[in-house]
């Protein structure tokens, strides 16, 4: 039985790491099907390969440009970031016939899977277009792509995937989308986390030593989209800075998007860019060193329902501070301290918190531990195996 994982952009963000963390635990841990990574970025695939040294059956699908008419036809075909991936009428998109691939998973809105006539399970990530319809990223345009665009790519699957059972009602209110053909399946990291939850605070400095970090800081890997908030999180470190006297550095991680300029132009005038430091995209490894020498992962996006970052730091030991939105305080209970992302106070309030009290952060280190313990890849995979049977149980009924 051949099964196709198809991969985004590297690019992607946290939809990226959410298809890796797919493709890594199935190529890893189970062994009943055969794998194939569909992808159309050289630098996605070449992620999978340094998680896996074991050679990974590749199929390369090239985008290209499409007419007027194409674009029409495809509109809902667009995946994220504004790629349009739809069948090839040539030798790269018969290599898919070829394979004999089954089914195909497609962790992010795409019919890619329709358009080539292979049934699909689909993961959607979230509808925040639908609660932030007047944030940057959502212009009239993209809200339109979105609204046809995810509604018939859950419509033609065989399944939908969501991370949280906020997912199914939304799906059920916005699109009208059955509730039983939602599956809901967790977020885990992807699995250079697991590789490197082991390194030492020695190794950790050894490996950030060319940036000259300060000896304590707060982290937050995220671009700069709009809604990651790190507006919101300057603001509550100059309350902190004001208020108490304290300057906490922050080292912020993630590539420029549409408010980079911005979050840089508000740095300079809140008269505290001595506190910012900003990294650019760092390396899997370096991330994983950033955790383990932040005091705390502070998260104040304005999105969910669950996010990656939050079990990523409750795997490597650091404490989480984060947003109490949607379904986030679920996703991290008593292994996190909470706050209101549009209240400055509030969230600079539990930075300081957790800045001064040393018990504290052992406490929810500790509560971090427990809640992530039965979090593996092997676990990861058994849960999709379960879904993929499932598929394949509605296919041949």
């Amino acid at each position: 039985m051949n099964v196709g994982i198809v991969l985004p952009s590297a690019a992607g963000g946290g939809v990226f790491q959410y298809a890796l963390s797919i493709a890594d635990s199935l190529i890893k841990y189970s062994n009943r099907f055969n794998y194939y990574i569909i992808y159309y970025d050289a630098d996605s695939l070449n992620y999978l390969f340094n998680l896996n040294q074991n050679s990974v059956n590749s199929i390369f699908v090239p985008l290209r440009k499409s007419s007027f008419l194409g674009k029409i036809g495809l509109l809902f075909n667009l995946a994220v970031g504004g790629n349009i991936f739809y069948e090839r009428k040539d030798k790269e998109t018969s290599k898919l016939k070829e394979s004999n691939i089954q089914l195909l998973i497609i962790p992010f809105p795409s019919l890619f899977g329709f358009c080539n006539e292979i049934p699909y399970i689909v993961s959607i990530v979230d509808l925040m277009h639908k609660y932030y319809p007047r944030f940057p990223e959502y212009p009239l345009k993209e809200r339109l792509i979105r609204n046809v665009m995810y509604k018939n790519t859950a419509k033609y699957s065989i399944l939908t995937v969501v991370d949280d059972q906020q997912g199914i009602i939304d799906l059920n209110k916005f699109f009208k989308i059955p509730k039983e053909k939602i599956r809901v399946t967790p977020y885990i990291p992807p699995g250079y986390i697991y590789e490197h939850k082991d390194m030492d605070l020695k190794t950790a400095k050894s490996i950030l030593a060319k940036y000259n970090l300060p000896e304590e800081f707060v982290f937050y890997p995220a671009q700069f989209w709009y809604h990651k908030n790190h507006i919101g999180l300057i603001k509550a470190l100059k309350h902190i800075k004001q208020i108490y006297e304290i300057k906490i550095p922050l080292v912020l991680v993630g590539s420029p998007k549409e408010s980079y300029g911005k979050i840089l132009n508000f740095i300079r005038e809140s008269n505290i860019s001595g506190q910012i430091i900003h990294l650019g995209y760092v390396s899997d490894i370096e991330i994983v060193a950033l955790y383990k020498r932040a005091v705390a992962l502070v998260f104040p996006s304005l999105f969910g329902p669950t996010n990656i970052p939050p079990l990523e730091a409750m795997i490597l030991g650091t404490p989480v501070i984060c947003s109490k939105l949607f379904s986030m305080p679920d996703q991290v209970e008593s292994a996190g301290l909470l706050f209101d992302p549009f209240n400055v106070e509030d969230m600079a309030e539990k930075i300081y918190k957790i800045w001064i009290d040393e018990d504290l952060r052992q406490n929810l280190i500790g509560g971090g531990y427990e809640k992530v313990k039965d979090m593996t890849l092997e676990n990861y995979a058994k849960k999709w195996e379960k879904i993929i049977d499932e598929a394949l149980e509605r296919i041949n009924k």
